[in-house]
């Protein structure tokens, strides 16, 4: 595509799976309905924007405001200069291989999902979660990947996609995010409302940024009878 590691990419690699799982379906005329977290909650709504007719629902989970945190149109402009440093030479080819060992440690994973209130509740921050965390970044070609999402485009904002969409979007936030904050910051979450026909938001209170796995029964609890009012609404298209 040329477009490198971006979420336009990563909204048609999700897109061409729905589309070949459709072309193999029971019943062709079936809809489906997208969810993701952090980066992929702004994947799950460029699916939806992409794939119309296909897409009955998006969920979101912390909804990120793009590919990275870093937009310049988002700061002011005397923070644009150390925006460019950070991206253009901590992240460049001179230094950016150094940031990303360093970055890539155990301590350093761990530290931020308990320090810096990734995770409210610290439970499930334990050996299983940071394997899964940490395998990718020995994978070939992991440091590439990682310096072109950090330095790269950040993409459409969900406030661009949003009016876009038909369909129904049901989003749920951790209060104590630190990152994508609900109620703050360029891109929060409890002004989606504002540019979206259909949208409802719960607010988990002592969560962080993964509320479906620090309190996955509460998420259930919401998402489970969303799903199943779905066969009584109607969109925009219907």
């Amino acid at each position: 595509s040329g477009r490198g590691d971006s979420i336009e990419l990563f909204v048609q690699l999700a897109s061409d799976f729905i589309r070949t799982m459709q072309a193999s379906a029971v019943v062709p005329e079936q809809q489906w309905v997208v969810a993701g977290n952090s980066i992929g909650g702004l994947v799950s709504l460029g699916v939806a924007e992409e794939l119309k007719e296909l897409v009955r629902g998006v969920i979101l989970f912390n909804c990120a405001g793009g590919m990275t945190g870093f937009r310049y149109s988002d700061v002011p402009a005397y923070v644009r200069p150390l925006l460019w440093f950070f991206q253009k030479v901590l992240l460049g080819p001179q230094m950016g291989s150094s940031f990303f060992k360093r970055f890539k440690t155990r301590e350093n994973v761990e530290s931020i999902l308990r320090s810096q209130g990734v995770y409210r509740n610290q439970t499930n921050v334990n050996e299983e979660l940071l394997e899964i965390l940490l395998e990718p970044s020995e994978d070939e070609g992991a440091e590439t990947v990682f310096l072109k999402t950090f330095a790269g485009d950040p993409g459409p904002s969900p406030e661009e996609i949003l009016p876009n969409l038909s369909c129904p979007v049901f989003a749920i936030w951790g209060d104590a995010d630190p990152w994508t904050p609900v109620d703050r910051g360029m891109h929060p979450g409890c002004n989606f409302g504002s540019f979206c026909h259909d949208f409802e938001l719960h607010v988990i209170p002592n969560c962080g940024h993964c509320p479906h796995d620090e309190a996955p029964e509460a998420v259930n609890d919401l998402i489970v009878p969303w799903l199943k009012g779905l066969d009584t609404r109607k969109s925009k298209t219907q």
